[in-house]
Parts: structure tokens; C-alpha cells; sequence
């Protein structure tokens, strides 16, 4: 029997409705965002990575009810739309390697620790001897959303993996890998926004379900963040700045490469799908709102704490 979701009924996203109008389904966004981005959420994330460099272990996954997921705990919006974003987002998790490598590529050289936390250890003919804590935890998602696909379509997701571009040393050590952390930084605040819109609809176990990528990714987004601040010492501003660009340049480039991506991107642009562009604008803005206000208390000396010195710059530095 197909279960059937009142009104008044409360889920992970707050007051759950069958057919939230745009009203509503802002508030479920800012409801996640207040459980699941707390100042208190995100600092504690933050002061986690030092641990994880003398520590590494891998957030730990609540149970998923597989069989609990449903077609109908897709709420507010057409489920094909919802699976579109869902293939999606499997295809650009999916090189999670190419992904981990990359970064380690550009930070072994000068922050180790990260890189390792990152992209795991390399022998000297570049095979893995241990993986990163950071892939350990990503690599997990892309099977979770094709698994989550045929439990709601009966159907396997044939994944299209997003192509990366790899180290690309340009011979300025401290920008490229300010760039390459900016670009990490864009992807992180981009999954963390789509799938806290895929939660705000969907409920029961689908929701559930997305919850364990999406915390992942606010962990990553938080470690980040902070490690950006301390090892840059950019501001808030430039922050946002160079994130935005990447994130404009990473949506041309997923638009082009995803499998199900014009479908998306044609459907949104219709008028009848407006208030689902608007709900993913207010979703990315309440993000990195959330973000600034977290970032008041990222103070030099506090990161110090954290951290130490910054091997690289202790002090601002121009940012082309």
C-alpha cells in the first residue's frame, strides 16, 4: 500500500506538504540549513580535519531502509525533473579518484597532511597505498544515488563519469593551489545546495537516504572553508568572489557533459518550472549566507590554533 503524507506531518525538512508552493519549500531550505548548517555543525566539522590528519577515519553512515524508498516520497515537483537532477549528480560523483588524485597533486608538495587527507599515499610509481579519508567518504555517494535511481524507476542508472582536468602546473605553487582549493570549494557549496534541494522534496526513507551525501558534503564544505581562511588568509569576499566564478564555469561545463543535463536545463527555464529555479537560487544564497555568518568566527588566531602557521603565507596576498 502506497503511503500517503498529510499536511501537518513533520520530516527531517520540518512541516511537510504534498504540494509545497515557493513559500513553503523556502522554508523548508532554511529548516536543513539550521539543522545541518549550524555555526555549531560547522565549526565542529572544521575541528575535526586536525584529528583527521593523525586520525584518519571516515564519518560513519546511518542504516539506509533501501526498500522504504518510494516514487511518491517525491513531493512538490514532476519525478522526472527530480530524477534528472538525481542521475546528475551521479555522473559528476562518479570519478571520485580522478577527483581525490587531483588534489593531491596539487597540495602534497606543500600541505601534505591535507593531501593525504584528500588523495591518500602514493609509492614512488604513483600506486595507492592508502586512500584519502576524503574519497572514502565520496565515493560512497555515486553508488547511493544510482542505487536510490532504480529503487524509484526499477531501472539501472547507466552513469556518463565527469571528465577532470588534473594537475596543471602553471609555476606559481601558491596560486595554483589557491585556484584548485577556490574550485574544491565551488563543487562542495554546489553538491551541499542541490542536495539540500532534492531533501526539501522528497521525505521518508528517499529523504533519509540523500541526508548521508549531503552531510559528507557539508563536512567537506566546512573543512574546506576553514582550511582555505587559514592557509590563504583570503577574505570572506575573495572567497565568495573566486568561488562563484568557478561555480558559474563548473555549471557550463556540467551542462554540456551531463547525460540528462538540457533536459534539466530546458525543463527549468519553462514557466511553469520557474519556482524551481528560484528555489535552487534561494538554496545556494542561503548557503553561502550561512557560511559568512560562520566565518565571523574564524578568527586568524583561532585558525592558528587549529592549524599552526600557514607553511605557504601568513599574511594577505594579491589573488589574480
Amino acid at each position: 500500500m502506497k503511503a500517503a503524507y498529510n499536511m501537518n506531518t513533520i520530516d527531517l525538512a520540518g512541516d511537510r506538504y504534498q504540494h509545497p508552493h515557493y513559500l513553503q519549500s523556502r522554508a523548508r531550505i532554511n529548516s536543513l540549513i539550521d539543522h545541518y548548517m549550524s555555526v555549531e555543525v560547522l565549526s565542529d566539522r572544521l575541528s575535526d580535519l586536525p584529528e583527521q590528519f593523525y586520525n584518519p577515519h571516515p564519518r560513519a553512515w546511518k542504516p539506509i531502509d533501501w526498500q522504504g524508498i518510494n516514487r511518491d516520497q517525491i513531493i512538490g515537483v514532476k519525478p522526472e525533473i527530480f530524477l534528472q537532477i538525481l542521475a546528475s549528480a551521479a555522473e559528476i560523483e562518479a570519478p571520485i579518484r580522478s577527483y581525490g588524485r587531483e588534489s593531491w597533486c596539487y597540495l602534497q608538495h606543500i600541505y601534505p597532511q591535507m593531501a593525504r587527507f584528500m588523495g591518500g599515499v602514493f609509492d614512488a610509481n604513483g600506486n595507492i597505498l592508502e586512500i584519502g579519508v576524503w574519497e572514502k567518504e565520496e565515493r560512497q555517494h555515486c553508488p547511493t544515488f544510482r542505487k536510490i535511481y532504480q529503487q524509484l524507476t526499477a531501472e539501472k542508472l547507466e552513469v556518463k563519469p565527469n571528465s577532470v582536468n588534473g594537475c596543471q602546473s602553471t609555476g606559481d605553487a601558491w596560486q595554483d593551489t589557491y585556484k584548485h582549493v577556490i574550485s574544491r570549494l565551488s563543487t562542495e557549496w554546489g553538491a551541499t545546495s542541490v542536495y539540500l534541494w532534492l531533501m526539501v522534496h522528497s521525505t521518508g526513507a528517499l529523504q533519509q537516504a540523500i541526508s548521508q551525501p549531503l552531510q559528507d558534503e557539508i563536512n567537506h564544505l566546512a573543512k574546506f572553508w576553514g582550511f582555505s581562511r587559514w592557509a590563504f588568509s583570503q577574505s570572506y569576499f575573495n572567497q565568495l568572489k573566486g568561488s562563484t566564478k568557478n561555480l558559474i564555469a563548473l555549471l557550463k561545463h556540467h551542462q554540456i557533459e551531463r547525460t540528462h543535463g538540457n533536459d534539466v536545463f530546458n525543463a527549468s527555464l519553462s514557466l511553469k518550472q520557474l519556482s524551481l529555479v528560484l528555489e535552487l537560487t534561494f538554496t545556494f544564497t542561503r548557503v553561502m549566507v550561512r557560511l559568512r555568518r560562520w566565518n565571523r568566527e574564524l578568527s586568524r588566531s583561532y585558525l592558528r590554533h587549529l592549524f599552526g602557521t600557514a607553511p605557504m603565507v601568513d599574511a594577505p596576498r594579491h589573488v589574480a
